[in-house]
Protein backbone atom coordinates (compact mmCIF):
# COMPACT_ATOMS: atom_id res chain seq x y z
CA UNK A 1 0.00 0.00 0.00
CA UNK A 2 0.97 3.27 -0.59
CA UNK A 3 1.98 6.02 1.68
CA UNK A 4 -0.48 8.51 0.53
CA UNK A 5 -3.31 5.43 1.15
CA UNK A 6 -1.41 5.48 4.89
CA UNK A 7 -1.88 8.90 4.97
CA UNK A 8 -5.56 8.43 4.24
CA UNK A 9 -6.29 5.82 6.48
CA UNK A 10 -4.80 8.16 9.26
CA UNK A 11 -6.74 11.12 7.91
CA UNK A 12 -10.01 8.92 8.29
CA UNK A 13 -9.40 6.80 11.28
CA UNK A 14 -6.55 8.04 13.87
CA UNK A 15 -6.68 8.96 17.51
CA UNK A 16 -3.48 10.31 18.66
CA UNK A 17 -1.43 8.07 21.12
CA UNK A 18 -4.39 5.66 20.32
CA UNK A 19 -5.04 4.85 16.97
CA UNK A 20 -2.67 5.02 14.43
CA UNK A 21 -1.77 3.59 10.69
CA UNK A 22 1.81 2.66 9.63
CA UNK A 23 3.19 1.02 7.02
CA UNK A 24 4.92 -2.44 7.87
CA UNK A 25 7.05 -5.43 6.84
CA UNK A 26 6.45 -5.82 3.00
CA UNK A 27 4.39 -2.91 2.98
CA UNK A 28 1.35 -3.99 4.66
CA UNK A 29 -0.93 -1.39 6.60
CA UNK A 30 -0.28 -1.89 10.05
CA UNK A 31 -2.40 -0.34 13.04
CA UNK A 32 -1.94 0.17 16.31
CA UNK A 33 -4.24 0.82 19.09
CA UNK A 34 -3.66 1.45 22.63
CA UNK A 35 -5.27 2.29 26.37
CA UNK A 36 -5.07 2.01 29.59
CA UNK A 37 -5.15 -2.27 29.05
CA UNK A 38 -2.56 -2.80 26.73
CA UNK A 39 -1.95 -2.58 23.19
CA UNK A 40 -2.33 -4.00 19.93
CA UNK A 41 -1.62 -4.23 16.57
CA UNK A 42 -3.51 -5.73 13.24
CA UNK A 43 -2.52 -5.64 9.65
CA UNK A 44 -5.45 -5.14 6.85
CA UNK A 45 -3.30 -8.03 5.07
CA UNK A 46 -5.52 -11.24 5.85
CA UNK A 47 -7.61 -8.77 8.81
CA UNK A 48 -4.19 -10.57 10.74
CA UNK A 49 -3.79 -9.58 14.42
CA UNK A 50 -0.16 -9.39 14.72
CA UNK A 51 0.57 -8.64 18.81
CA UNK A 52 -1.27 -8.14 21.53
CA UNK A 53 0.29 -7.15 25.00
CA UNK A 54 -1.87 -6.41 27.99
CA UNK A 55 -0.52 -3.34 30.30
CA UNK A 56 2.11 -4.95 32.65
CA UNK A 57 2.48 -8.46 30.81
CA UNK A 58 4.98 -9.35 28.06
CA UNK A 59 3.69 -10.23 24.61
CA UNK A 60 0.34 -12.44 24.50
CA UNK A 61 1.17 -13.88 20.96
CA UNK A 62 4.16 -15.56 19.08
CA UNK A 63 5.49 -13.99 15.67
CA UNK A 64 7.87 -16.00 13.87
CA UNK A 65 11.29 -14.28 13.23
CA UNK A 66 11.20 -16.15 9.89
CA UNK A 67 7.76 -14.92 9.07
CA UNK A 68 7.57 -13.62 5.33
CA UNK A 69 5.48 -10.53 4.54
CA UNK A 70 4.66 -11.60 1.07
CA UNK A 71 1.29 -10.89 -0.90
CA UNK A 72 -0.31 -14.26 -1.60
CA UNK A 73 1.76 -16.00 1.65
CA UNK A 74 0.74 -16.54 4.98
CA UNK A 75 2.21 -14.47 7.97
CA UNK A 76 3.66 -16.72 10.43
CA UNK A 77 2.12 -16.21 13.76
CA UNK A 78 -0.25 -13.99 15.87
CA UNK A 79 -4.39 -14.89 14.98
CA UNK A 80 -4.47 -15.91 11.22
CA UNK A 81 -8.45 -16.36 9.86
CA UNK A 82 -9.05 -19.41 8.37
CA UNK A 83 -11.84 -18.95 5.90
CA UNK A 84 -13.63 -20.82 4.79
CA UNK A 85 -12.07 -23.80 4.86
CA UNK A 86 -9.16 -25.26 7.21
CA UNK A 87 -6.65 -26.84 6.52
CA UNK A 88 -6.95 -28.39 2.72
CA UNK A 89 -10.01 -27.67 0.54
CA UNK A 90 -12.28 -30.66 0.49
CA UNK A 91 -13.27 -29.95 -3.10
CA UNK A 92 -8.86 -29.38 -4.25
CA UNK A 93 -6.40 -29.39 -2.45
CA UNK A 94 -4.49 -27.15 -4.53
CA UNK A 95 -6.19 -24.41 -2.98
CA UNK A 96 -4.25 -22.48 -0.40
CA UNK A 97 -4.05 -24.40 3.18
CA UNK A 98 -6.86 -22.56 5.17
CA UNK A 99 -8.83 -20.88 2.50
CA UNK A 100 -7.81 -17.36 1.37
CA UNK A 101 -9.02 -15.22 4.34
CA UNK A 102 -5.68 -14.40 5.50
CA UNK A 103 -3.96 -14.18 1.84
CA UNK A 104 -6.09 -10.55 0.73
CA UNK A 105 -6.51 -7.32 1.83
CA UNK A 106 -9.49 -6.56 3.74
CA UNK A 107 -10.74 -2.82 3.71
CA UNK A 108 -10.78 -0.76 6.91
CA UNK A 109 -14.56 -0.23 7.99
CA UNK A 110 -14.91 1.72 11.43
CA UNK A 111 -11.85 2.24 14.20
CA UNK A 112 -13.24 3.80 17.67
CA UNK A 113 -10.52 4.57 20.16
CA UNK A 114 -10.96 5.23 23.92
CA UNK A 115 -9.46 5.79 27.16
CA UNK A 116 -10.65 1.56 28.23
CA UNK A 117 -11.91 0.51 25.09
CA UNK A 118 -10.35 0.39 21.57
CA UNK A 119 -12.13 -1.61 18.59
CA UNK A 120 -11.66 -2.05 15.02
CA UNK A 121 -13.82 -3.71 11.86
CA UNK A 122 -12.41 -5.10 9.24
CA UNK A 123 -14.60 -6.48 6.32
CA UNK A 124 -13.77 -8.59 3.23
CA UNK A 125 -16.86 -9.37 0.14
CA UNK A 126 -17.28 -11.72 -2.67
CA UNK A 127 -15.36 -10.37 -6.03
CA UNK A 128 -13.53 -11.38 -9.30
CA UNK A 129 -10.58 -12.12 -6.73
CA UNK A 130 -12.51 -14.30 -4.20
CA UNK A 131 -14.13 -16.08 -7.02
CA UNK A 132 -11.35 -17.56 -8.57
CA UNK A 133 -10.92 -19.64 -5.01
CA UNK A 134 -14.94 -20.21 -3.88
CA UNK A 135 -17.87 -19.71 -6.21
CA UNK A 136 -19.80 -18.04 -3.31
CA UNK A 137 -21.04 -14.90 -2.46
CA UNK A 138 -20.57 -13.83 1.37
CA UNK A 139 -19.56 -10.52 3.59
CA UNK A 140 -16.75 -11.00 6.00
CA UNK A 141 -16.58 -9.27 9.26
CA UNK A 142 -13.97 -9.08 11.59
CA UNK A 143 -14.59 -7.22 14.63
CA UNK A 144 -11.60 -6.73 17.10
CA UNK A 145 -12.56 -5.12 20.73
CA UNK A 146 -9.37 -4.16 23.09
CA UNK A 147 -10.25 -4.07 26.64
CA UNK A 148 -9.71 -5.36 30.14
CA UNK A 149 -9.72 -8.34 27.36
CA UNK A 150 -8.74 -9.24 23.81
CA UNK A 151 -12.50 -10.25 21.63
CA UNK A 152 -11.94 -11.40 18.15
CA UNK A 153 -15.64 -11.80 16.56
CA UNK A 154 -15.21 -13.35 12.84
CA UNK A 155 -18.99 -12.84 11.18
CA UNK A 156 -19.70 -14.58 7.88
CA UNK A 157 -22.78 -13.72 5.83
CA UNK A 158 -24.10 -15.45 3.41
CA UNK A 159 -24.91 -12.73 0.87
CA UNK A 160 -25.97 -15.64 -2.18
CA UNK A 161 -29.22 -17.16 -3.65
CA UNK A 162 -27.87 -20.37 -2.20
CA UNK A 163 -26.44 -22.32 0.70
CA UNK A 164 -22.45 -22.56 1.14
CA UNK A 165 -20.77 -24.54 3.79
CA UNK A 166 -17.77 -23.46 5.32
CA UNK A 167 -15.31 -24.49 8.19
CA UNK A 168 -12.85 -22.06 9.88
CA UNK A 169 -10.59 -21.07 12.60
CA UNK A 170 -9.08 -18.18 14.75
CA UNK A 171 -5.77 -19.78 14.84
CA UNK A 172 -4.30 -18.18 17.35
CA UNK A 173 -0.28 -18.63 18.09
CA UNK A 174 0.95 -18.14 21.94
CA UNK A 175 4.15 -17.05 23.33
CA UNK A 176 4.91 -18.94 25.88
CA UNK A 177 8.19 -19.27 28.19
CA UNK A 178 9.05 -22.67 27.57
CA UNK A 179 6.15 -25.30 25.48
CA UNK A 180 7.99 -28.17 28.05
CA UNK A 181 6.67 -26.16 31.39
CA UNK A 182 3.04 -25.24 29.97
CA UNK A 183 -0.07 -27.01 30.55
CA UNK A 184 -3.29 -26.99 29.15
CA UNK A 185 -6.58 -27.03 31.01
CA UNK A 186 -9.78 -27.75 29.66
CA UNK A 187 -9.56 -30.58 27.10
CA UNK A 188 -9.37 -32.83 29.94
CA UNK A 189 -13.10 -34.98 29.03
CA UNK A 190 -13.20 -34.47 25.45
CA UNK A 191 -11.78 -36.90 22.40
CA UNK A 192 -9.90 -35.48 19.85
CA UNK A 193 -9.33 -36.18 16.26
CA UNK A 194 -5.20 -36.70 15.55
CA UNK A 195 -4.54 -35.16 12.38
CA UNK A 196 -1.07 -36.58 12.32
CA UNK A 197 -2.40 -40.69 12.73
CA UNK A 198 -5.89 -39.45 11.02
CA UNK A 199 -7.27 -41.33 13.64
CA UNK A 200 -10.02 -40.47 16.71
CA UNK A 201 -8.71 -40.73 20.07
CA UNK A 202 -10.18 -40.92 23.16
CA UNK A 203 -10.41 -38.27 26.32
CA UNK A 204 -6.88 -38.22 27.96
CA UNK A 205 -8.79 -37.03 31.13
CA UNK A 206 -5.99 -35.04 32.74
CA UNK A 207 -4.23 -31.49 31.31
CA UNK A 208 -2.29 -31.56 27.56
CA UNK A 209 1.40 -31.50 28.01
CA UNK A 210 3.44 -31.00 25.00
CA UNK A 211 6.24 -33.47 24.35
CA UNK A 212 6.37 -34.11 20.49
CA UNK A 213 4.43 -32.34 17.53
CA UNK A 214 0.73 -32.02 18.18
CA UNK A 215 -1.59 -31.60 15.82
CA UNK A 216 -5.59 -32.21 17.55
CA UNK A 217 -9.38 -31.17 16.52
CA UNK A 218 -10.48 -31.21 20.14
CA UNK A 219 -14.78 -32.05 18.77
CA UNK A 220 -17.67 -31.48 20.61
CA UNK A 221 -16.41 -28.67 23.07
CA UNK A 222 -17.54 -25.33 23.90
CA UNK A 223 -15.09 -25.30 27.05
CA UNK A 224 -12.62 -22.63 27.85
CA UNK A 225 -8.94 -23.72 27.81
CA UNK A 226 -6.47 -22.35 30.12
CA UNK A 227 -2.90 -21.94 29.22
CA UNK A 228 -1.07 -22.49 32.65
CA UNK A 229 2.77 -20.92 31.88
CA UNK A 230 5.40 -21.45 34.49
CA UNK A 231 8.15 -19.99 33.12
CA UNK A 232 6.58 -16.75 32.62
CA UNK A 233 4.73 -17.50 35.57
CA UNK A 234 1.42 -16.22 33.96
CA UNK A 235 -1.82 -17.80 32.82
CA UNK A 236 -4.02 -17.26 29.62
CA UNK A 237 -7.68 -17.89 29.27
CA UNK A 238 -8.80 -18.74 25.84
CA UNK A 239 -12.93 -18.69 25.93
CA UNK A 240 -14.89 -18.73 22.68
CA UNK A 241 -18.40 -18.43 21.26
CA UNK A 242 -20.08 -20.06 18.15
CA UNK A 243 -17.45 -23.24 18.18
CA UNK A 244 -17.80 -26.80 19.08
CA UNK A 245 -14.26 -27.86 18.12
CA UNK A 246 -10.91 -26.42 19.87
CA UNK A 247 -7.47 -27.05 17.99
CA UNK A 248 -4.27 -27.35 19.72
CA UNK A 249 -1.11 -27.35 17.29
CA UNK A 250 2.39 -27.20 18.06
CA UNK A 251 4.92 -28.76 14.94
CA UNK A 252 7.90 -30.21 17.28
CA UNK A 253 11.10 -30.42 16.32
CA UNK A 254 11.11 -32.01 12.36
CA UNK A 255 8.13 -29.77 11.61
CA UNK A 256 10.16 -26.74 12.20
CA UNK A 257 13.07 -28.01 10.27
CA UNK A 258 10.79 -28.52 7.08
CA UNK A 259 9.31 -24.90 7.47
CA UNK A 260 10.82 -22.33 6.05
CA UNK A 261 8.90 -19.81 7.54
CA UNK A 262 9.13 -20.62 11.29
CA UNK A 263 12.78 -20.69 13.03
CA UNK A 264 13.66 -24.45 13.71
CA UNK A 265 14.02 -24.05 17.56
CA UNK A 266 10.74 -21.54 17.96
CA UNK A 267 8.68 -24.61 18.71
CA UNK A 268 10.21 -24.23 22.75
CA UNK A 269 7.68 -20.69 22.67
CA UNK A 270 4.67 -21.30 21.00
CA UNK A 271 1.62 -23.06 21.14
CA UNK A 272 -1.75 -22.67 18.96
CA UNK A 273 -5.09 -22.96 20.66
CA UNK A 274 -7.83 -22.24 18.12
CA UNK A 275 -11.59 -21.43 18.62
CA UNK A 276 -12.73 -23.84 15.43
CA UNK A 277 -15.79 -24.86 12.83
CA UNK A 278 -14.38 -27.64 11.52
CA UNK A 279 -14.61 -32.06 10.81
CA UNK A 280 -18.64 -32.31 12.70
CA UNK A 281 -18.96 -28.57 13.57
CA UNK A 282 -19.26 -27.11 9.63
CA UNK A 283 -21.26 -24.80 9.72
CA UNK A 284 -24.11 -24.28 7.12
CA UNK A 285 -25.61 -21.13 5.83
CA UNK A 286 -28.69 -20.34 3.87
CA UNK A 287 -29.25 -17.09 2.04
CA UNK A 288 -28.90 -14.31 4.35
CA UNK A 289 -28.42 -16.12 7.28
CA UNK A 290 -24.73 -15.18 9.52
CA UNK A 291 -22.74 -16.60 11.81
CA UNK A 292 -19.92 -15.64 14.31
CA UNK A 293 -16.97 -17.17 15.65
CA UNK A 294 -15.63 -15.54 18.52
CA UNK A 295 -12.59 -16.17 20.71
CA UNK A 296 -11.72 -14.16 23.81
CA UNK A 297 -8.39 -14.26 25.66
CA UNK A 298 -7.59 -13.13 29.11
CA UNK A 299 -4.00 -12.63 30.73
CA UNK A 300 -3.20 -12.94 34.33
CA UNK A 301 -0.07 -13.28 36.62
CA UNK A 302 0.41 -16.52 38.37
CA UNK A 303 0.53 -20.19 36.50
CA UNK A 304 -1.12 -21.45 39.58
CA UNK A 305 -3.54 -18.79 40.16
Amino acid sequence: MESTDIDLLNKQFAAPGRATFRTGPGGFPILTLANAHGTLEITTYGGHVLSYRPAGQKPTLFISRESTYIPGKPIRGGIPVCWPWFGPSADDPALPMHGFARLMFWSVDAVAAGADQSEVRLGLRDDERTRKFWPHAFELALHVVLGKNLAVELTTRNTGTGPFVLTEALHTYFAVGDIGRVAIEGLEQTPYFDSLTRLPMPAEKAPIAIRSEVDRVYVDTADDCLIRDAALDRRIRVAKRGSRASVVWNPWIEKSKRMPDFGDDEYHGMVCIEAANARDDAIVLAPGQSHTLAQILSVGAGADA
